[in-house]
């Protein structure tokens, strides 16, 4: 072990020092060294969340409270030694498991966990010579020698650097490449001023370089953010909260339903055992089997239909909660605008003039660092869209490049925020500086008053959504920018770039109002550019507040909390600060849906309700995210939204469905043994009409498309899985539909006929009511006669498969036995359907009520 500690904050310490703390040198560590640091310190690697086994995403689905209480089902069926009912709900647990293990099991195997940004191998200097050694084998110490094109493979210190640019977008957000050296930057530099330091996963785009190695594995600045990322856990989703409540509401009605009629049935001097036996059956009976399988198909579906809208939902839950988000956090490039940053305009300081604009697109392309392929120009976006530029003012980049001599060149950093190029020109030597045009303001000889004039220029622009750069320039003697002063430059005028705004982004946005969702801009950009393009898509206006990422740090969580319902864009922001928005946020109770594409992004989009990934982002953000839009477009967050109304809309037509006919079998049951009747329904039927029967019409509700209606407001299933319109109708419904069967049934067994034959006929009519029953609940605000109730084909052949069965348990004589059930003459099977057509018109009585009523 070392004798002493890894330094905590190696940027702001001279790297000879850094050496003598970690005990190395430029000649690197010995092997013995090596080895007995591999041995304290680890390997160099991020241990990644193990992929979820077949077997764990299998047993994940009997985690569902409704699972669970049909396993205690079967449990409670088993030791009464009711063994067809065991078997029949152990049916439904199987197939509900099996079909959200093939769909969640499709979805891990088609998005792979985090992927590594470490690379396979690095050179390092071992006794003095250059090794290549596996990755995972770097320890703290080790002088690594650094390439264009390679991935650092560990956070480092530099020792040498020459022209040495990296690429640290994926933990910066910065998007051009920063210009490191060796000199000791201030202590409390953020990690993107840290221009001594090297990042693990970071990218060398130019120069070489050599540094000492401080910190690797978890303890890297990649690391940290995989360990945030990691340990975050997934939030429970409104649908597993609302289920939760319902389950255990439902759990305390079937306990007080079994007490009842208990105490109904030994009230009434039947035996003690088989009422209780009869009382438990019943209660299992109550459970709706089929709401389990529903729920997973019309999930499977919604995350089909999102897919087909290019949104990749991760999550099978994930369908749902986009149709309760209340709150979309989007980044603004790429997301809003089309990432295609072009030459906008090109404005000279002294005469605006076809020659003065030449002479500032010639001298401005001297200072960028691009490459022309088989007509392809490649390097970073402001440059490229220079050189691309040109071709508007007749200019070409590569007649450019043959009339200049560059002699020296120094690139952008994040620092200085400008590049320097020392070149020849017309047989005249100049220095010219390119970057941020209120530093080269400085730097030029120019009247306070012009300079003034300039900056107010430059905020109208910046606040019209463009991104400059200026040019300032001199004639030199020298042949080395070193020997130059950089100061006395003549401004030579300004250039803008335009990101421009994705077609119909203006329309999403205004969708997504419509359906009430909140849209947030939270971006690491100029507040300027971002107020530009909130205002430009109609969604920041006079009244609205603009936060920056500083005043951000200013304000306690309860102040901003206060203030949440007026801020409709953050600028400048940090990861660290999208990750704070996006807890502040569903603190108040909000349902957040963030946007991000890079592993900065990754923590946020974890603790956002639902992270959506960028197709074009990295695959860490794509593996934290819950939704991933393959077009990198706003519009496809409104698809899944819209996908995920109408996921919850057919989630409440399928309880309304299958809960309606639980109030049948209680008040059919309830009033025989209040009027001391025989039970017209036995446990085994009841399951045979919940289960088999009733299941394929709600199968059917998941296919649903012409009658989805997106709900224009975000779905409260969190707070109540049964909404008013959902209670009142159930009530109705099966207050009135019971009440019917039930008077049927006295009347019938009141005259005395067959018993058998009577309870088989209420049996059909209670398996055909419900069948039928389906079509009217396909519209809950339509009457049943204007629209065609056929039109869906699955739930028509799942209705018709229905009736098949029913017919199977009637007449087909293996079945007959199981389920004690006789045939039915055909005066009696016409007397089933227009019982059944009867109770329809009771329903369509029950939603005018309701639409009446409200």
């Amino acid at each position: 072990m070392l004798k002493n500690e890894i330094p905590q904050n190696p940027w702001s310490i001279n790297y000879k020092d850094v050496l003598n703390i970690l005990e190395s040198s430029p000649q690197g560590l010995s092997f013995a060294s090596a080895k007995k640091r591999l041995d304290d310190f680890g390997l160099n690697i991020i241990p990644e969340k193990k992929p979820l086994t077949k077997l764990s995403i299998f047993l994940n689905q009997l985690k569902s409270p409704l699972i669970f209480i049909l396993i205690i089902a079967v449990l409670i069926t088993l030791a009464l030694q009711e063994i067809r009912d065991a078997l029949i709900i152990g049916a439904a647990v199987l197939v509900n498991s099996f079909l959200g293990f093939y769909q969640e099991n499709k979805a891990e195997n088609s998005l792979q966990g985090l992927k590594k940004y470490i690379k396979n191998k690095t050179i390092v200097i071992r006794d003095n010579k250059e090794q290549i050694i596996d990755s995972s084998e770097v320890v703290p110490g080790d002088i690594i020698s650094l390439f264009p094109g390679e991935r650092v493979s560990a956070d480092a210190r530099l020792i040498s650097a020459k022209d040495f640019l990296v690429d640290e977008a994926i933990l910066t957000g910065e998007s051009l490449p920063v210009k490191k050296n060796i000199n000791v930057t201030k202590i409390e530099a953020p990690l993107a001023d840290r221009l001594s330091m090297v990042f693990g996963g970071t990218l060398v785009v130019e120069g070489i370089a050599r540094a000492v190695v401080v910190n690797t594995g978890v303890n890297t600045n990649l690391g940290q953010i995989a360990l945030m990322v990691e340990s975050s856990t997934d939030d429970i989703t409104p649908l597993q909260i609302a289920i939760k409540e319902f389950t255990i509401k439902l759990s305390v009605v079937l306990l007080a339903l079994i007490a009842i009629l208990f105490g109904i049935g030994i009230y009434f001097g039947q035996d003690l055992v088989d009422m209780f036996i009869t009382s438990v059956a019943i209660a299992v009976s109550a459970i709706p089997e089929g709401l389990p399988i529903a729920l997973t198909v019309i999930l499977s579906i919604g995350v089909e239909r999102m897919a087909k809208r290019k949104g990749v939902v991760r999550r099978l839950l994930a369908a749902e909660t986009l149709g309760s988000t209340t709150v979309v956090m989007t980044d603004k490039t790429g997301t809003l605008t089309e990432s295609n940053t072009s030459l906008s305009k090109v404005i000279p300081f002294k005469s605006n003039n076809s020659e003065s604009i030449n002479n500032l697109l010639i001298m401005s392309s001297a200072t960028i660092n691009v490459i022309s392929e088989n007509n392809n120009i490649v390097g970073q976006s402001i440059e490229v869209s220079l050189a691309k530029g040109l071709k508007k003012y007749n200019l070409s980049l590569s007649k450019i490049q043959k009339d200049l001599t560059i002699l020296d060149k120094k690139y952008f950093n994040s620092k200085d925020k400008f590049s320097t190029s020392l070149f020849i020109y017309n047989h005249k030597k100049y220095i010219a500086v390119l970057g941020a045009p209120d530093i080269l303001l400085k730097m030029s000889n120019i009247k306070n008053e012009a300079s003034q004039k300039i900056l107010s220029l430059i905020d109208e622009l910046a606040y019209s959504g463009e991104k400059l750069i200026g040019l300032a320039l001199k004639t030199t003697t020298h042949d080395s920018i070193k020997k130059e002063k950089l100061n006395k430059f003549e401004f030579q005028g300004l250039i803008s770039f335009r990101d421009p705004i994705r077609k119909n982004v203006a329309e999403a946005i205004k969708k997504v109002q419509n359906l009430g969702v909140k849209t947030i801009i939270v971006t690491g950009d100029h507040q300027g550019t971002a107020e530009s393009v909130g205002t430009s898509i109609n969604l920041f206006k006079t009244g609205d507040k603009l936060i920056t990422g500083l005043e951000l740090d200013s304000l306690s969580d309860d102040a901003l909390k206060k203030d949440l319902d007026n801020i409709k864009i953050f600028a400048r922001v940090s990861p660290e600060q999208k990750l704070r928005i996006a807890r502040i946020y569903k603190e108040v109770g909000e349902i957040v849906a963030m946007t991000g594409d890079g592993l900065n992004d990754a923590p946020a989009l974890k603790e956002a309700n639902i992270g959506i990934a960028v197709g074009s982002g990295t695959e860490v953000a794509k593996s934290a995210s819950d939704l991933i839009i393959l077009d990198d477009n706003f519009e496809t967050i409104v698809s899944a939204i819209e996908e995920g109304r109408k996921t919850v809309g057919k989630i409440k037509k399928v309880i309304i469905y299958l809960l309606s006919s639980i109030i049948d079998e209680l008040i059919l049951i309830g009033g025989a043994l209040l009027t001391g009747l025989a039970i017209p329904l036995n446990a085994l039927q009841i399951l045979w009409v919940n289960f088999f029967s009733d299941s394929f019409p709600a199968l059917g509700l998941a296919f649903e498309d012409k009658l989805s209606d997106v709900s224009k407001k975000p779905s409260n299933i969190k707070n109540n899985i049964l909404d008013e319109q959902a209670k009142f109708i159930i009530m109705v419904i099966g207050v009135l539909t019971s009440l019917l069967l039930f008077v049927i049934y006295y009347i019938l067994i009141k005259l005395n006929f067959d018993q058998p034959l009577v309870k088989t006929f209420i049996f059909a009519t209670f398996g055909i009511y419900s069948l039928f029953l389906v079509f009217s609940i396909r519209s809950l605000k339509k009457n049943i006669l204007k629209y065609n109730i056929f039109d869906n084909e699955f739930l028509s052949a799942g209705v018709g498969f229905g009736v098949f069965l029913m017919a199977l348990a009637i007449y087909f004589p293996p079945l007959q036995s199981v389920l004690d059930t006789v045939p039915l003459p055909p005066l009696w099977v016409a007397s089933v359907f227009l019982t059944g057509l009867i109770n329809i018109a009771l329903v369509e009585f029950a939603k005018w009520l309701y639409r009446n009523k409200n």
